[in-house]
């Protein structure tokens, strides 16, 4: 992160100020903390041992930066008057991890509206409300590890990773470049100081993904109100994404708290405050910590610029569609079709017939499919305590392969002369189970290094810490992904051979862990 010199000086300025606007409060047993030795920035830490269900800080919503406190607002109050859609959905931090043209459309108002507003604000910062709080804020590009500021040789460390097909970056600077840039442009002499040079449209683009990654980094969803009867939570109470109207605005305090998958704080929005609690005793010396939701490694990186490793539990695998059907033809017998020139124009159709049924019209191929563990949720003191394991292939995966087995391989099963819908099934079942073990083994081909190198770089790393913070992020991110697609294969693997002994004992019921059906003796008494 960008800090002064003195760290410790502007991080004392900062509580100087925020003790000093009306209706805050900070517990005199906190301290804001350098961290910086851990590429952790700044952090908050107990001084000494703080009960449960303490309140730790207090945020009047009057001293938030979002469009109901802005000075730009009220000049410029045409920017600000068209309303949310309801079905926009502010929570996701999406502003530059879209890779579609569909971005610059579908971006939220209060996205645009907190850009224009914090664009404003540090042209204004000297004599802005927030100057404090803007100083221990990151302002350079150099400041971020959001993978939006990472060279394509350290985007390559990634390697076989989605991540690096969702940073965005064009499609970001054209939304940058039609709806933002020509209104700062269009409204200078509010935008900019008097007797202050205004920037290029270069550099204006460059303080717009400064302002997009502070945002996506630092900016909170701000609710109305914790009681209210749309708020939708988790069985252990915790909020999950919301989809009614809301404000995104930076929150001073709140940001300054890191955050893991296990946490020990949660933010609640009041209709005047936002209060932070400790949800569990925070012993002395521990970090306060917040909670970012049941985030992948991969989504930890692109959105705030960090790894951590309990949110392995979390980590996910995509599929793409293209890999599906390459898996297919190369391992399903596709029968000759006289309609077809090819095995690849046979699959097509058969595919496109299959789409056509109501069974699967709503189902969208190409966005791939996900792998992923089932994790739980943290329970209601912040704590992991459910074992993160892989039980299962994306339900749609698994049918739409069973069903192009059924359709494809109907001449296989009577060449084998199975002619029993019990035969059938497990020939069907075994087949799926073929396709996906190949599945998993090609997604796992694409990385460029195993996972045993992987490691031994990581504890490289570890030793003698050479080679460097963002590719130690990369080896987490991919090591993760790999680990997770190794479960699926060994997970794969041991259901095949459920399979093989299941049919050796002529019990379909075997495969899916019940014991076989005993044969009952007829009683001819």
């Amino acid at each position: 992160m960008d800090f002064s010199t003195d760290f410790d000086t502007t991080s004392r300025h900062f509580l100087d100020w925020f003790n000093t606007q009306p209706g805050t409060t900070f517990h005199p047993s906190l301290e804001i903390v350098d961290l910086r030795g851990r590429g952790a920035g700044r952090g908050m830490t107990a001084k000494v041992d703080i009960l449960q269900d303490t309140d730790l800080f207090t945020i009047p919503r009057s001293c938030i930066i979002s469009k109901d406190t802005s000075e730009l607002a009220r000049k410029l109050p045409e920017l600000f008057d068209v309303q949310i859609d309801a079905n926009e959905k502010d929570s996701g931090n999406n502003i530059d991890g879209q890779d579609s043209d569909e971005l610059v459309s579908d971006l939220p108002k209060s996205w645009l509206n907190l850009i224009l507003i914090l664009l404003y604000e540090s042209f204004h910062q000297r004599t802005s409300k927030w100057s404090p709080y803007f100083d221990v804020l990151p302002q350079e590009p150099s400041s971020f590890d959001t993978l939006m500021f990472w060279t394509d040789e350290e985007l390559s460390h990634l390697q076989a990773s989605a991540m690096r097909s969702k940073i965005g970056k064009d499609s970001a600077n054209r939304m940058f470049q039609e709806r933002i840039i020509p209104v700062v442009n269009n409204h200078a002499d509010i935008f900019y100081p008097p007797n202050t040079a205004q920037l290029t449209d270069v550099q204006l683009l460059e303080k717009c993904h400064i302002i997009g990654s502070l945002i996506m980094s630092y900016a909170f969803d701000l609710q109305p109100d914790d009681d209210d009867e749309d708020d939708q939570e988790n069985e252990d109470g915790w909020m999950e994404d919301r989809y009614k109207p809301s404000t995104m605005g930076m929150v001073p305090m709140a940001d300054m708290l890191n955050a893991d998958a296990e946490f020990n704080a949660h933010l609640s929005h009041g209709e005047e405050n936002l209060t932070m609690t400790s949800i569990r005793e925070i012993k002395a010396g521990e970090e306060v910590l917040n909670y970012y939701g049941p985030l992948p490694n991969g989504e930890l990186l692109r959105r705030y610029g960090y790894t951590s490793p309990k949110h392995t539990r979390y980590d996910v695998v995509e599929i793409s569609w293209d890999q599906v059907k390459t898996v297919i033809s190369e391992t399903l017998h596709i029968p000759n079709d006289p309609t077809a020139t090819t095995a690849a124009d046979t699959l097509n159709k058969t595919i496109s017939q299959l789409t056509e049924t109501e069974a699967y019209e709503t189902l969208d191929l190409e966005n791939g499919f996900l792998l992923d563990r089932e994790a739980g949720d943290p329970d209601e003191y912040g704590l992991c305590t459910t074992e993160a394991r892989f039980t299962a292939f994306p339900e749609e995966l698994v049918s739409i392969i069973s069903e192009l087995v059924t359709r494809l391989e109907s001449g296989e099963m009577r060449k084998k002369r199975l002619t029993r819908e019990e035969d059938k099934k497990r020939f069907v079942k075994n087949r799926t189970l073929t396709v996906l073990e190949a599945i998993v083994r090609k997604r796992m081909a694409e990385y460029e290094t195993s996972v045993d190198v992987d490691d031994g770089l990581l504890l490289r790393e570890a030793s003698d810490g050479g080679v460097g913070r963002r590719l130690r992020m990369a080896l987490n991110v991919r090591v993760g992904e790999k680990r997770l697609l190794r479960e699926a294969l060994d997970w794969t693997e041991a259901m095949l051979e459920k399979y093989k002994e299941a049919q050796q004992q002529g019990s379909a019921a075997q495969v899916n862990g019940q014991p076989p059906r005993k044969k009952q003796r007829k009683d001819n008494r």
